[in-house]
Parts: C-alpha cells; sequence; structure tokens
C-alpha cells in the first residue's frame, strides 16, 4: 500500500514492510512493479487533479504504477472522475481525523 500524506501529521506505521510512504512523485520510479492499493490520508485532490499538498498531478502515479484501489479520507469530485476513468475501486472514509494524531 502506498501512502500519501500531509507532511506535518504524525502516525505510527507497525510492522510497515508493506507501506510505502510517497513524499516526492519520483520516488515511483523505485518501486517494484506489484499492484497497489493507495491511501490519501487528509490529501486533497483539487478540480485539475492536483494533489494540492504535494503539487503533482494525481494521475502521474495511476499511469505510472499498477493501482488496484484508492482511499480517500477526502472525497472530490475529480478523484471520482479519475477513478471512474481508469476504471478504478474507490473507497471514500470520512472522520479519520480521530485515528490520526
Amino acid at each position: 500500500m502506498i501512502l500519501i500524506i500531509k507532511s506535518e501529521q504524525s502516525i505510527n506505521l507497525l510492522n510497515n514492510e508493506k507501506f510505502i510512504v510517497l513524499n516526492d512523485i519520483c520516488e515511483i520510479k523505485h518501486l517494484q512493479a506489484e499492484p497497489y492499493s493507495i491511501l490519501l490520508l487528509n490529501v486533497t485532490i483539487d478540480d485539475e487533479g492536483i494533489i494540492k499538498e504535494f503539487n503533482y498531478y494525481f494521475e502521474e502515479i495511476i499511469i505510472s504504477l499498477d493501482i488496484v484501489a484508492i482511499i480517500t479520507t477526502k472525497p472530490s469530485k475529480k478523484l471520482r472522475e479519475i477513478c471512474d476513468f481508469h476504471h478504478l475501486s474507490l473507497l471514500e472514509v470520512n472522520e479519520i481525523e480521530d485515528y490520526v494524531q
């Protein structure tokens, strides 16, 4: 699973050999060719499709990796359009802030 989170947030990753925290789009070229799910943790996809907290297009990840599902804590119309276009499963989860410290 690939985690895309706001950099100022503190999370505890336990037994994290299956979690990859993506801080920069350039890091995807070092990932293995395998199916991934993406967790967008308190990040926003704007109307242009840009991850606002990181200033790169979310679709760059979609076309570069084998993505099977997206989980987001901040639903957006554009993210729904992207997932629909690429035939990706999308799970929208609200109120996750209680679990992140």
